[in-house]
């Protein structure tokens, strides 16, 4: 199918010159040459005629861009004209037109609205008046240095940011297509006909943070040098600048070396006679700065000061040089040093040119934009046709365990689908992860079991109806209470689809009991849906879904063997002795207390075991199980290695594994499934999930629960049996989890109950 075209429209204060004319102009150009419709709205100026030559539409609305109340009048006919003209991309390239834009797309029905995109093209003061350039559906930042200015100063989700260089015109700063008579014609302008003299040419608005000012001071630095100076900008935009530009010049005995040269129309040609290019932006960095890649563009080097946008345009002592803000001594120094050698200018700026065809091309700019309209728009439609879909999963942390690292699996899954990921936790060490995978974090303590947690069902409110959310996925009590309220406090027809996960046998209590509130409630294995039908539901349907692995980890021929080793040495584990290995949080539900008391019962000294968890998170406890170790005289025997974020090598070093959960039962029992996947027998308490993840005497063995005497009778057996019933083991274990317990099941099976429940729900409105 071909891909749909689209209609534009661009709105920003003006078109007279700049870089956010020239990048408006560029992508309004690029779009009606490969087929879309391209509208651009503005106050007007000078290059209104160029983009309406190009094919492009331009709507003069005179006062778009004017600080004052007539700019009001433009909210309802914007409003109107999207609507009329059946808009699917609206882009805001400025913050007072932001606002008229904005406020025109949140006026329309959320059905109607096109895409919403704006671009933050520089440092604007952080204020409320400059938040309206992250209100976008998407943000454009224009560099890296942009992207890192908005994160530090305004409230936005990373994943809604998007970086897109700027990028100049190849066809037109290109070398070849200048004309000599071009170059001659300003040379005779500019009255540099018979100069002989290095040409230095700083281009840009006459402005105080376009830097002039340092530029000509620095030049009276080097007033003994033979050069010629050009300051290329409009002299009429800001006249008190400008004559404060040539007060300076006057001042400095420079009348004869520095010339302001007013406005310029062939910036090609103009680039062409010089020798080399200053940016000297200093009271304020380039947010990008085009003038440093059209420069190199045409093989001009380029003096540049070292912030903003330059230090990702300009590779020092490559393309360019690099120097102090502000500072004109440091520039008079590189001046005089870089115009001694006329070859190494010319070697510099054939090195740029290469560099900026590769990184920095109109081209570029546009293709990466357009993908992202192309992407908004199919996003948009699918989630009309809930094609794609926008998930809530709520729970209280993201630091380690079954829960969290299944929220993360689905999360990865749904963002690899299309479908817009969001969740809400109170953080931890997992967060970073989970953004890198495609989600949206927000940070809310919502675990919290105290009346301060309550406060967060209006936000949570709030954004279900902001975000448009599809299904509210609950996996804690707490968060359930606060999900459930916010949830039924809205009106039935705006109300997503509500699902509950029973991860654990929680007390049987009406605090516990939101968990069965879910329109779909989800068990994570047979004994919990057993559990939830004695103690809850006996009318409801209890969907099973098995916690799963994800094969793409958890399988041994992926793990290098640097990874073995190195965990090997970190653990200071043997090649000798066989490694018993319990992993888990330290917590008495797991059982290490149980565990330790059956190693002192074993008939052989000839092991090494191993219990990893946080040693911090629970340090009472990991007291305890020290002094237990002392009292059975386990210390040569028995490490306690903490954390470990490289589980699936873990995993190998081990030669049996252990789930000893005993006073609780696990409701899954993921690490004895993660321990089969990787090949390993394992050893569990034979109640919970693991009666139906272990089957005894072929994947491992089960032992009864709190029994350090049956633990040890199976490590016993396990210990004594050879290396090929082992291998047996481990092998039948592998084939059970990747038939019956994979990550991309679980998901898969979770996806289709998200499906299943909106139509459900849907069907009687249709009806």
């Amino acid at each position: 199918m071909a891909p749909k075209k689209l209609t534009v429209v661009q709105i920003l204060p003006e078109l007279e010159e700049g870089g956010v004319e020239g990048e408006t102009l560029d992508l309004a150009i690029h779009l009606a040459q490969t087929g879309h419709r391209s509208i651009v709205i503005s106050g007007g100026g000078r290059l209104v005629a160029q983009l309406e030559q190009a094919g492009c539409e331009h709507l003069h609305w005179q006062h778009i861009g004017e600080k004052s109340a007539r700019c009001l009048k433009y909210i309802n006919m914007l409003r109107q004209y999207l609507l009329k003209e059946s808009v699917d991309v609206v882009h805001l390239r400025s913050r007072l037109p932001g606002w008229i834009g904005y406020l025109a797309w949140s006026l329309m029905p959320s059905a109607t609205r096109p895409a919403l995109v704006t671009s933050f093209h520089g440092f604007y003061s952080v204020n409320k008046y400059s938040t309206i350039m992250t209100k976008g559906e998407r943000v454009i930042a224009v560099s890296k240095t942009i992207h890192e200015h908005i994160l530090a100063n305004y409230p936005v989700d990373p994943a809604k940011i998007e970086l897109i260089h700027g990028g100049f015109e190849v066809e037109a700063f290109n070398p070849d297509s200048v004309t000599p008579e071009r170059v001659a014609f300003l040379k005779t302008k500019w009255q540099l006909t018979d100069c002989r003299l290095p040409v230095i040419l700083l281009p840009g608005r006459l402005t105080q943070w376009k830097g002039q000012e340092v530029f000509i001071e620095s030049l009276a630095l080097m007033k003994d040098q033979l050069f010629m100076a050009l300051c290329v900008g409009d002299t009429e935009e800001n006249p008190a600048y400008t004559k404060k530009l040539q007060e300076k010049i006057s001042n400095f005995g420079l009348e004869k070396k520095v010339r302001l040269v007013g406005h310029c129309v062939d910036m090609p040609a103009a680039l062409l006679l010089a020798d080399l290019v200053v940016s000297a932006s200093s009271s304020q960095p380039e947010a990008f700065g085009k003038v440093a890649i059209e420069a190199m563009a045409m093989g001009k080097p380029i003096l540049a000061t070292s912030h903003g946008g330059s230090l990702e345009t300009v590779v020092d002592g490559v393309t360019g040089w690099l120097v102090e803000p502000g500072n004109p001594k440091a520039m008079a120094d590189t001046l005089i040093r870089v115009l001694q050698d006329k070859s190494e200018l010319q070697r510099i700026g054939a090195q740029g040119q290469g560099w900026v065809h590769e990184n920095f091309t109109a081209s570029l700019m546009c293709n990466k934009t357009v993908a992202l309209y192309e992407k908004l728009v199919a996003e948009k439609e699918a989630k009309k046709s809930h094609k794609n879909l926008t998930i809530v999963q709520m729970l209280p942390e993201l630091e380690g365990g079954g829960v969290e690292r299944g929220t993360l699996e689905l999360g990865k899954y749904l963002a690899e689908h299309g479908h817009r990921s969001l969740v809400i936790s109170a953080g931890g060490r997992l967060v970073e992860q989970l953004e890198r995978e495609g989600s949206r974090h927000i940070s809310w303590n919502v675990g919290s079991k105290s009346p301060e947690s309550l406060r967060y069902i209006w936000p949570l409110r709030r954004l279900l109806q902001k975000e448009k959310v599809d299904v509210l996925h609950l996996r804690s009590r707490m968060p359930a209470w606060i999900g459930y309220l916010a949830w039924k406090s809205l009106a039935k027809s705006k109300r997503p689809a509500l699902v509950t996960t029973f991860h654990g046998f929680y007390s049987v209590n009406a605090y516990s009991a939101i968990m069965t509130k879910g329109t779909g409630i989800i068990a994570v294995s047979e004994s919990i849906r057993h559990h939830i039908k004695e103690f809850y539901r006996k009318d409801k349907e209890i969907t099973l879904i098995f916690r799963g692995v994800d094969m793409q980890l958890f399988a041994p021929e992926k793990v290098q063997a640097e990874r073995v080793e190195s965990l090997r040495r970190q653990w200071q584990i043997n090649n000798t002795s066989p490694v018993l290995m319990l992993p888990g949080r330290l917590t008495r539900l797991k059982g290490q207390e149980v565990f330790l008391k059956s190693l002192s019962l074993l008939k052989t000294t000839d092991f090494q075991a191993v219990l990893v968890g946080d040693t911090n998170e629970n340090p009472g406890f990991v007291g305890e199980l020290m002094r237990q170790i002392d009292q059975y005289k386990l210390a040569d025997r028995v490490k306690m290695v903490g954390h470990c974020s490289d589980m699936p090598a873990a995993y190998l070093l081990a030669d049996i594994v252990l789930s000893a959960s005993s006073s609780e039962p696990e409701a899954f029992g993921r690490t004895t499934a993660e321990a089969m996947a990787m090949g390993k027998p394992v050893i569990a308490t034979a109640h919970g999930g693991s009666l139906e993840t272990v089957l005894e005497q072929q994947t491992g063995w089960l032992v009864r629960p709190s029994d350090p005497e049956d633990m040890a009778r199976a490590l016993d057996a396990a210990l004594s049996a050879g290396s090929a019933t082992l291998v047996a083991f481990g092998e039948r274990g592998q084939a059970r989890v990747r038939e019956r317990f994979t990550t991309e099941a679980m998901c898969e099976q979770t996806e289709a109950l998200y499906r299943k429940m909106l139509v459900e729900e849907s069907a009687p409105a249709s009806a």
